[in-house]
């Protein structure tokens, strides 16, 4: 027997999709405004995940410059039919203001497809905008469209709609016929929109004669839920589930908190899982900076309805399987530069391709070269490489020569969750010529800035570190990696998080290097490794 602990993707792993494809199984996340874009783990038990591939990798295939935090790619549906793999997103473009939820969004809904999931990955055909949300579902060569389509004129509740269903033509490329409604919601009531209910998240399968639809309700925060319904004509009427919501963690004491929007498949030994959306808050207090994460849970069917194996409604922190496959998945990591060819896919960047114009691995052999770009608030050019916080208590650190020649120039170590939350250490030039390390925060908009914490010698290795334990944020420096030295600074992690925010997140906290030159000359600086480690 094995063990399975949930959530089985830590960290930034948001709006699962799993799939059963040629001999794998497959798990899809949002990514939101990281590139490149959906963030797709393979797996050959269920018991052991590996982040496969992030699939648009090109600026042909998406381009996020400009976007929202939290905007960007939004619940990715993968599919297996045909003899390849089939993944829609949303690419939301505009969907909140400074300090409310913007009813006029800018959503686009995209298909790429590939032989295997290693691809190549098609260029994008679109489907439809102002929707979100989509899913493909295949049955005997015809293939249907799912979405959760809004109305920003207030007519609906919460400004959806419904769930709607239209038919794709492959051989066309496009939509066709007229699209329908099927669905208006379980009347689910959540503690972040007052007096409305979400649905969203739709996902269609068929067993047995039936035709499911899941969806995510209750919306983004604790009453978050997944519903089942069923029908069986694939247009409706669909009916509900006996329990309404089927998975939920609402009034649970669970370490796992906001269960919702995921989908359901046969795995191993013809057992059936469904996975989730989860979060894990802090003890003391209603933030999760490791963001949205992935959980799984074991499915029996009674009746033709799946219920969760063990009772009631709430996902298990663990469970066994029938399984002698051995857990070795591990958070930590050692990406020493001088060693790769190419970046690996937990490195990624912000809304645009990674590209030798600001990052290479051949600029200075042995190093990863990056060139400073625009501020570590801008939205459209930054030169960030970056990877999920996946432990509440870790450690992070990197080795970099950088040779700035004013306060313009900036390199080093940062622990963020958007432009508006960032802990920024960094080597930069103080107007009296010295180098310097400076300090940057960025607090839900609020900045603040320590000029001279250290000066530093020329010519010399910088090694920085940021630690985070008992829910605190610390950083250290070292020029010679035996002696590191705890700076004067103490911050706190849980302002990383979602809930923190302006007005709300749906993403997760990451460690990256950067480099910033805001004369743009791009003043470069050389990495040697990044290294996290998660502590004990």
């Amino acid at each position: 027997m094995s063990k399975i602990n949930n959530p089985i993707l830590c960290g930034f792993n948001p709006d699962p999709c799993i799939c059963k494809g040629l001999d794998k199984w497959y798990i899809a996340v949002s990514t939101f405004e990281w590139y490149p874009g959906v963030s797709i783990y393979e797996s050959e038990d269920m018991v052991n995940w590996t982040l496969k591939i992030n699939p648009l990798e090109r600026s042909s295939q998406l381009n996020l410059v400009g976007e929202q935090p939290s905007g960007g790619i939004w619940a990715p549906s993968l599919t297996y039919a045909d003899n390849k793999y089939w993944l829609v997103y949303t690419d939301n473009k505009l969907w909140k203001g400074e300090t409310s939820l913007q009813p006029l969004r800018d959503m686009h809904d995209y298909l790429v497809t590939a032989p295997s999931i290693e691809g190549p990955w098609s260029e994008p055909i679109h489907l439809i905008s102002d929707v979100y949300d989509p899913c493909l579902y295949h049955e005997d060569g015809r293939k249907w469209l799912v979405y959760t389509k809004r109305d920003f004129r207030g007519v609906y509740r919460d400004l959806i709609t419904g769930i709607f269903i239209r038919e794709y033509s492959d051989r066309e490329g496009k939509l066709i016929g007229e699209e329908k409604l099927i669905y208006q919601g379980a009347n689910i009531k959540h503690d972040f929109y007052i007096s409305t209910q979400i649905y969203e998240g739709p996902y269609l399968m068929k067993r047995n004669g039936y035709y499911y639809l899941i969806t995510a309700e209750g919306g983004p925060g604790y009453t978050h839920c997944n519903c089942v319904s069923r029908s069986r004509n694939l247009m409706g009427p669909y009916e509900f589930h006996p329990y309404t919501p089927m998975l939920t963690s609402m009034n649970s004491n669970s370490s796992i908190q906001k269960a919702g929007h995921g989908n359901m498949v046969e795995g191993p030994n013809g057992e059936w899982y469904m996975t989730y959306l989860c979060g894990r808050p802090m003890p003391h207090r209603k933030n999760s900076p490791l963001g949205r994460e992935t959980g799984i849970c074991p499915i029996k069917w009674e009746n033709d309805w799946p219920y969760i194996k063990g009772g009631g409604v709430n996902p298990p922190e663990e469970f066994t399987i029938d399984s002698d496959a051995i857990k070795h998945t591990i958070h930590s990591f050692h990406f020493d530069f001088s060693k790769l060819t190419k970046l690996p896919a937990e490195l990624m960047s912000l809304r645009r391709t990674i590209g030798e114009d600001w990052c290479s691995l051949t600029a200075n052999p042995g190093y990863l070269r990056m060139y400073g770009q625009e501020s570590p608030s801008s939205r459209f050019h930054q030169s960030l490489l970056g990877a999920r916080v996946r432990d509440y208590e870790f450690e992070c650190k990197t080795s970099l020569t950088f040779d700035p020649d004013n306060y313009h120039h900036m390199a080093g170590l940062m622990l963020r969750y958007d432009e508006n939350t960032y802990f920024y250490l960094f080597i930069t030039r103080h107007d009296n010529g010295n180098k310097v390390l400076s300090f940057m925060v960025m607090d839900a908009g609020k900045f603040s800035y320590r000029n001279e914490l250290i000066t530093l010698e020329e010519d010399t290795i910088v090694n920085l570190k940021v630690i985070v334990k008992n829910y605190k944020v610390y950083f250290e420096y070292s020029v010679d990696e035996t002696e590191w030295k705890r700076l004067d600074i103490e911050e706190e992690f849980y302002k990383v998080s979602d809930e923190y925010a302006t007005p709300v997140g749906y993403t997760g906290s990451f460690v990256a290097i950067a480099v910033n030159d805001l004369d743009g000359y791009k003043r470069h600086a050389d990495f040697r490794y990044l290294e996290y480690r998660a502590l004990e």
